[in-house]
């Protein structure tokens, strides 16, 4: 039995649609994925020092970290497998800059990147997976990220320097469009990640392997409650205020007592999700895009 063509899929995030829950639930499965000729890499191994995926594909213009040609690296990361999948939304840009911006438009280098590591790997048109979610529930997400991440400040602030106009994901799926090596294009929305699991990982799998992937039974990063914010945020000693954020969402986890952090309005909320929908229509309408749906 011959063995299927080498090909490379790369899941590019975005950050906060379910990307770490998908990634733990590859590498739960990687002897499985082994045997099935699927090679996969997360941030386990692609944040060491020196191997995240422009190190290792010498994309940065200093040549490979390992002394390998690209395409040695490729083959070396193949072993004996014939898929390579990559998953590292970084890859395409960090969600903040250092002062809590969001940059415009979302992830600018993100084709540039792309597109230079499909041209490294020469395995001809590499697929792209990428997660989608609303706007406003996005921008609430990102802003607990901020928070933790160190940046002390207020809900209202973060709005007015990340306006919620600046979410727009077919810019971004348009961009990846554009890149002659990119071939396959998968979109999911992050609200339909739990019923649209098992399409997103045969995507990332490729049609060649038939194998099902077991979604671990946790969720990640549940996010802030109200109270755990407005605890955080009326400290005013603190040298580390990512440790604090941590230590209040411990103090006070999102439950029925305390509630998830939701500062947009019934009306934001509404036309939050218009635009959204609209967004989707934008995305469909892109040649060569597929959106998984039921």
């Amino acid at each position: 039995m011959n063995q299927p063509s080498k090909s490379v899929a790369l899941h590019i995030g975005a950050h906060k649609t379910t990307t770490t829950h998908l990634q733990r639930s590859f590498l739960m499965q990687n002897e499985a994925l082994i045997r099935a000729g699927v090679r996969y890499y997360g941030p386990d191994s692609l944040r060491t020092s020196g191997r995240g995926i422009a190190d290792l594909f010498g994309l940065t213009g200093g040549g490979t970290t390992s002394g390998r040609s690209p395409v040695e690296q490729r083959d070396f990361m193949l072993k004996d497998g014939h898929r390579l999948v990559l998953s590292e939304e970084n890859f395409i840009g960090v969600l903040h800059d250092r002062e809590g911006r969001i940059n415009a438009p979302l992830y600018p280098r993100a084709q540039e990147r792309v597109a230079a590591l499909a041209e490294a790997v020469d395995a001809g048109p590499i697929d792209v997976l990428v997660g989608v979610r609303n706007p406003a529930s996005f921008l609430v997400s990102a802003y607990g990220q901020a928070l933790m991440g160190g940046h002390q400040i207020s809900f209202d602030a973060y709005l007015r320097m990340n306006p919620l106009s600046q979410i727009y994901w077919p810019g971004l799926i348009a961009r990846m469009r554009c890149i002659p090596n990119v071939g396959r294009i998968t979109v999911w929305r992050f609200e339909e990640y739990r019923w649209r699991f098992h399409k997103i990982c045969a995507a990332m799998m490729g049609s060649d392997v038939s194998i099902r992937i077991k979604p671990i039974p946790d969720a990640i990063h549940a996010g802030l409650s109200t109270l755990a914010i407005q605890h955080a945020l009326a400290q005013t000693d603190t040298a580390d205020f990512g440790s604090t954020v941590e230590q209040a969402r411990a103090l006070y986890p999102v439950s029925k007592v305390y509630p998830k952090f939701a500062p947009f309005s019934h009306a934001q909320l509404t036309q939050a999700e218009s635009d959204y929908e609209q967004q989707m229509d934008a995305i469909a309408r892109i040649s060569d895009v597929t959106i998984l749906r039921s």
